[in-house]
């Protein structure tokens, strides 16, 4: 079994010095032990601890290293980081995590709701599950965990410019971060149970979602 190890970063900060194809193509050995292998079996331990813990389906997708240079000013042809991302049946939101060269991050929630689901989070925070957001909020700052921005500058017309949930209303999704665990977490076969364990930071977003965005709430 291969599981993500220092030549996995080696490789990552190598590529990010040699970002050409003919580099990566003499490394692909490098590549597919290090990286496309442990990147799979990492993902495929942790979907199972993520399932059992919380009683879901969870599906992992490992986010390609080959970059879309369609509308890209940079033409570097690899990403220098792996992500990969663990969908929950339950809620629609993602737990996520993000290896680069220098730094780890762990995170749970949506990027952006699909309209009917965005409608139904606009309805749920403008009211009193906003204010137990807001509350979470706090607390989830204050244990270090960084949250993302509001994607619009204004308040939807529905509601009022200063709504006491504004900071919520002018969001299209919710991400809890946390920037702070470190790599050598993720490595060995002990890896997936770490972060696991670091996801719980996630389970008050989780657990709120779970009530307050069930579509028949």
């Amino acid at each position: 079994m291969t599981w993500f190890s220092d030549e996995t970063l080696s490789f990552l900060r190598d590529l990010s010095q040699h970002n050409t194809r003919d580099w990566f193509h003499e490394n692909k050995p490098r590549y597919e032990a290090h990286i496309k292998d442990a990147a799979a079996q990492f993902a495929d331990a942790l979907t199972q601890k993520l399932a059992a813990a919380y009683a879901t389906g969870v599906t992992a997708r490992i986010f390609r290293m080959h970059r879309d240079l369609r509308f890209s000013k940079d033409k570097t042809p690899y990403n220098t980081h792996i992500h990969i991302g663990f969908a929950d049946a339950q809620t629609g939101a993602s737990w996520m995590v993000g290896l680069q060269t220098e730094h780890l991050v762990v995170g749970f929630g949506v990027f952006a709701f699909e309209r009917e689901a965005l409608d139904h989070w606009r309805e749920s925070v403008a009211g009193p599950q906003g204010e137990v957001l807001q509350v979470l909020h706090t607390k989830a700052e204050s244990d270090g965990l960084r949250i993302s921005e509001p994607e619009l500058k204004r308040v939807p017309m529905a509601w009022e410019a200063d709504h006491p949930h504004g900071d919520l209303l002018r969001r299209k999704g919710i991400v809890w971060w946390n920037d702070h665990v470190p790599q050598t977490e993720i490595m060995g076969p002990d890896g997936p149970a770490m972060i696991a364990i670091e996801l719980r930071a996630m389970e008050p977003l989780r657990n709120w979602m779970v009530l307050a965005l069930d579509p028949s709430s």
